[in-house]
């Protein structure tokens, strides 16, 4: 049963973490943030964690900001947790953390739900624009690697073309000085 008195489905660690598509290690961790952030889970006879769906739906809520907003995981455990009503504190949050760790945290008001999306909203717009810086830096320097591909192509042909160069004038300066022995050699009939 769960804090009203109603039968609601428990569900254990490794049941959660198949339906979300998690490893176990990682849904315990997302689990201690989430606790550090003040949420408090039912515990079974092991004292290990029991799941509800309520459980389950702020874990989606916690995996979605983690894995594709790319928040941290402690913002994002904070975050989630300050979106709830009537969260309690665990034993574990130090008292400073709190501004009154006795009382209960009140629900967010309309105001803070619009600061939370305007958040959200902002932080989408710049993974969107670094995502373009990104792709702009790649096409930048996919630019830089193809020009001095070329360039380094240039300066390959050119030596080659000067030692094709150097290699005719050298046959060329034999072929005179052989011409030009043959020549006082025919001068003075010499063998």
């Amino acid at each position: 049963m769960d804090e009203q008195g109603t039968t609601e489905r428990a569900y254990w660690t490794k049941e959660i973490a198949d339906v979300l598509q998690i490893s176990n290690s990682t849904l315990r961790k997302w689990c201690l943030a989430l606790e550090n952030a003040g949420y408090i889970f039912d515990r079974g006879a092991n004292n290990s964690r029991v799941f509800y769906d309520k459980d389950m739906l702020l874990i989606r809520r916690l995996k979605e900001l983690v894995q594709y907003k790319k928040m941290a995981l402690d913002t994002s455990a904070n975050l989630v947790v300050s979106t709830l009503e009537g969260t309690r504190r665990t034993a574990g949050v130090r008292e400073e953390n709190s501004d009154n760790s006795s009382a209960p945290m009140k629900p967010m008001n309309a105001q803070e739900h619009v600061l939370i999306g305007e958040v959200l909203d902002r932080l989408e717009r710049m993974e969107e624009f670094n995502k373009q810086l990104i792709s702009r830096l790649e096409e930048r320097d996919k630019y830089i690697q193809e020009q001095l591909h070329k360039r380094d192509e240039r300066m390959i042909t050119s030596l080659r073309e000067m030692m094709e160069a150097k290699k005719e004038i050298a046959a060329s300066e034999k072929a005179e000085k052989e011409e030009k022995k043959g020549f006082w050699q025919r001068l003075f009939n010499r063998p």
